[in-house]
This record gives structure tokens, C-alpha cells and sequence, in this order.
């Protein structure tokens, strides 16, 4: 009996340790992993980040977008799961913490990015935002305030151009804007800022916007030419027909172009499957459209198709398309139809860099 409050305190200091004790903080409007950590006084790095997203795998939107309003789980100062006892420690050898490489046109929340896969390696994605610079595109209103497509296009293409640098592949962000990041906001204020790759000022004459911008993606692809596997434009819009009522999911591809209806129907049928497990009420009518007047189609090197994200002036799309997890679930979803694709070509070379 005199020994039963010792086995009581050993009792305690097995389980009442640090780690079983879990920390959790609840994000702020706008805020992602980093800034998460960072305001709970944990210094992030690659390695934590990896763990809060084990951590909180069911409560993250994507692959790291959180959601305001729920407690996440904070990982350990050393950037690991809490184990459960000394004996599974010891089971579990330590694995080596992935390599983050930083990029910082993703924004100071975004810009560290760990490869997770290899799968898209040697294939080669020029992601083009639509319109840009002296050009918003087709600008819907929302509750009293703006929604520009060229802003929406932007942070939904960068999304994009994230999964597939951490599924290995090569990226070329063709419209670029040098303070506007990742945006984990509803409404993005618009500006005039934007350039293209090589830091090739935008022109105000239309015509000539185009030409910049298929002479950038062609001298590319002949740069990528010898070693891709393959070389592949999506270009990111929104729709803005006015007399259409029934938002939807698009993707053009050009009229002569074998390959780009073949990405197109690939696309178009991961579209699909989204919508019937996410949405199984509502169908999928998004069409495959054959397009010979779209410059970015037909006038550049690479297979290229162009993903319409929705229609911004259906009020259902704007409630959907401000929403930032929704825009990480398009590029997801695209992502996904790319893997695909890429899981049927030909071996060719590997290109292992990204810009």
C-alpha cells in the first residue's frame, strides 16, 4: 500500500506530460499556416508546417487552407506529432524533414513550399492568369463592392501553380505581381501592377498585351523544348456572359489542336467527378469548347487549353469564387485532372526546376 502514490506520480509524469496536454489556436480573417504559427509564438519552418497539416488533416479546406473559426491543433517546438508513449517513440524511427524551397511570388504566407511527389516531374505548366495590368477583364459587384476577374484569375492560378511545384513540376507564372500573393481573403482590391515573366512591362495596347505574352510562353517552351516531357498552357478566366444562368466550369481548347482537346476532355471529366462527389444534387453541364480566335491558343507552342472558373456575373459564382477555400478547391481540382494527364504520357526527359 505505501507504494501506491508512487505509482500514482509515475503515473502522472507518463501522461501528464507537454504533449498531452494539446495546444490549439484558432486562425484570424485572412490568415494561413504561417501566420498562424508565427502569432502563436512558434518560429515556422517546413517541418512544423508539415506537422500542423498532419495535425488538423481533417479540419484544413485543401491542402492548407484554414478555416476561420475552428481550433487547430499546434504542433510540438520540434515540429512532430505528439506520441502517445516512449515505447512508440521509440518504434517510429525520426523521419528527415522535407525540403522546403522558398518562393516568394506565393505571398509571405505561402512562399515556403515542400515537395510532396514527384509525379509531375519533367512536365513543364506555363499557368497564365487572365487579363491583368492596365486590363481587370469583366468586373462583377457583390454586395456593394468590386470583383475583378483578373484578381480572382490571379490568386486562383498561383494556387494552382503551389500543387503543382509540390507534385514536382516545372512552373512558369506567366502574369505576375510582385505584392500580391496568395490571398486568403474574401474580396482582392484591384490593381494595375501585374507583368509578365521576365519582368516584361505590360502594354497598354491590347494586341500587343497578347503578342507579349505568346512571345514569352514560346521562347519558353523552346528553352524546355529538349528535356520536357511535356509542355502544357492554362490559362485561368472567368466567364462573364450575361444572359447565362447556369454557373459552370469551362474549358476551351484550340479548334485544330488534337492535344488540347485531349487535356480538355481530361479536365473536363475530373470536373465531372468533383462535382458528383461534392456536389451530387446539382450535375456537371461544363462544355468543351473548340475556340480559333483565342490567341493563347492558337498562337502558342505548348498545348493549351483555358479553364473558365465561372460566370462573375451570376451571384451564385461571386458567393462561391470569393470564398478562398473555393478557389483552392478549383486548383485542386484542375491539379488533380493535370496528374492525370500527366500519369499518361510518355516518358521523355526531366526538367526538375521551377520559376
Amino acid at each position: 500500500m505505501p507504494r501506491l502514490p508512487a505509482v500514482l506520480l509515475l503515473l502522472s509524469a507518463l501522461f501528464l506530460t507537454p504533449d498531452a496536454w494539446a495546444q490549439t489556436a484558432t486562425p484570424e480573417a485572412g490568415e494561413g499556416i504561417w501566420g498562424l504559427l508565427r502569432r502563436s509564438g512558434i518560429t515556422p519552418n517546413a517541418a512544423r508546417v508539415e506537422a500542423f497539416k498532419a495535425l488538423n488533416a481533417e479540419r484544413l479546406k485543401g491542402s492548407d487552407q484554414l478555416v476561420a473559426g475552428v481550433a487547430y491543433q499546434l504542433p510540438g517546438a520540434a515540429g512532430s506529432a505528439p506520441t502517445t508513449s516512449s515505447t512508440e517513440t521509440v518504434a517510429q524511427a525520426p523521419k528527415p524533414a522535407p525540403q522546403a524551397r522558398r518562393y516568394p511570388i506565393f505571398g509571405p504566407d505561402h512562399e515556403m513550399v515542400v515537395r510532396k511527389s514527384s509525379r509531375l516531374a519533367g512536365h513543364v505548366y506555363y499557368v497564365v492568369a487572365g487579363h491583368g495590368g492596365p486590363d481587370p477583364g469583366s468586373v462583377g459587384r457583390l454586395n456593394g463592392r468590386s470583383m475583378p476577374e483578373d484578381e480572382i484569375a490571379y490568386d486562383t492560378s498561383l494556387r494552382l501553380a503551389r500543387r503543382l511545384v509540390e507534385e514536382g513540376g516545372k512552373v512558369y507564372v506567366i502574369v505576375r505581381d510582385s505584392n500580391d500573393g496568395i490571398r486568403d481573403s474574401e474580396y482582392l482590391p484591384p490593381d494595375r501592377d501585374e507583368f509578365f515573366y521576365g519582368n516584361v512591362r505590360m502594354s497598354s495596347n491590347y494586341v500587343t498585351r497578347l503578342r507579349q505574352r505568346r512571345d514569352v510562353i514560346n521562347r519558353l517552351y523552346d528553352k524546355n523544348r529538349a528535356t520536357a516531357k511535356s509542355q502544357q498552357v492554362i490559362s485561368v478566366h472567368v466567364d462573364a456572359m450575361a444572359g447565362r444562368h447556369q454557373p459552370q466550369i469551362d474549358v476551351h481548347f484550340a479548334y485544330s489542336s488534337d492535344s488540347g482537346r485531349s487535356l480538355g476532355r481530361v479536365l473536363q471529366t475530373e470536373m465531372r467527378a468533383q462535382y458528383a462527389a461534392h456536389q451530387p444534387g446539382r450535375g456537371y453541364n461544363g462544355k468543351l469548347i473548340r475556340r480559333d480566335g483565342l490567341m493563347i491558343l492558337n498562337k502558342t507552342k505548348p498545348t493549351a487549353v483555358l479553364v473558365e472558373l465561372g460566370n462573375i456575373r451570376h451571384t451564385g459564382d461571386q458567393i462561391r469564387l470569393i470564398k478562398p477555400g473555393n478557389r483552392q478547391a478549383l486548383a485542386e481540382w484542375i491539379t488533380e485532372g493535370l496528374l492525370r494527364q500527366a500519369a499518361s504520357t510518355p516518358s521523355r526527359g526531366r526538367s526538375r526546376a521551377a520559376q
